[in-house]
């Protein structure tokens, strides 16, 4: 098991790949549909944020970044150990993203390299359900409340906002290769932060996580309604 240490200063190198490959993003996606609401929501650079999101496909975390863009942040989203050692995705480790594996060691891992990010005033990208959906639905049985420890430890400093991502899995669907799909549209929501003051005089313990967790979720959620509203309205 490698040390407890994540790079996570915003260096030259880094601002360049993440500036370069979100311009790259928005004129790959400037042909689909794509919406963004409440980017003010977003704290200036400098203040920790705790982004937490469903989560629909692979692209979720480059459609957010875009969504985003160009609020001066770079958000260091988790990734799927696994996933990442595949050759085209290796290079992302500890630049844009870094790996969450399985086991009780790794969980514990992904918890502390989170706090650090959040410490030196990074933004940090978490899907609470702890992988992507098949259905396109929240899966509340998977839901891990790892998302709860961090938020607690990390303390009122640090700025909780819920993401909801809408119409990411209709271009690159569970199990299925890329797919430019016209007739598909995007939405990204970002809430208000959460105000989760009742929680931090609660003791560091499994109960109290479950419990933060259950108020991210349902912030998750409250933009999911609001999605579905607006939706509903152009109907």
């Amino acid at each position: 098991m490698e040390p407890y240490k994540i790079r996570s200063k915003l260096g030259f190198r880094r601002r360049f790949i993440h500036y370069f490959l979100l311009n790259l993003a928005r004129m790959i996606f400037w042909f689909i549909p794509f919406e963004v609401q409440g980017k003010e929501n977003l704290p200036d650079e400098g203040i920790p944020t705790l982004l937490t999101s469903n989560h629909l496909s692979h692209i979720d975390s480059v459609f957010t970044a875009v969504a985003a863009f160009p609020v001066k942040r770079a958000i260091r989203f988790t990734g799927a150990a696994d996933f990442m050692k595949k050759i085209m995705f290796k290079w992302t480790k500890y630049e844009l993203a870094f790996p969450v594996g399985r086991g009780p060691l790794e969980r514990t891992r992904f918890i502390r390299n989170s706090l650090t990010l959040l410490t030196n005033k990074e933004t940090v990208g978490i899907y609470p359900e702890g992988g992507r959906s098949r259905s396109g639905k929240f899966q509340f049985e998977k839901i891990k409340v790892g998302t709860g420890w961090i938020a607690k430890l990390a303390g009122p400093d640090t700025k909780v906002i819920p993401v909801f991502v809408y119409g990411t899995n209709n271009i690159i669907p569970f199990g299925k290769f890329f797919r430019l799909n016209f007739h598909t549209q995007v939405r990204i929501y970002f809430g208000p932060p959460l105000s989760l003051d009742q929680y931090y005089q609660l003791p560091n313990d499994l109960e109290t996580s479950k419990k933060v967790t259950k108020a991210i979720v349902e912030g998750i959620l409250e933009q999911g309604r609001q999605c579905a509203k607006d939706l509903a309205s152009k109907d």
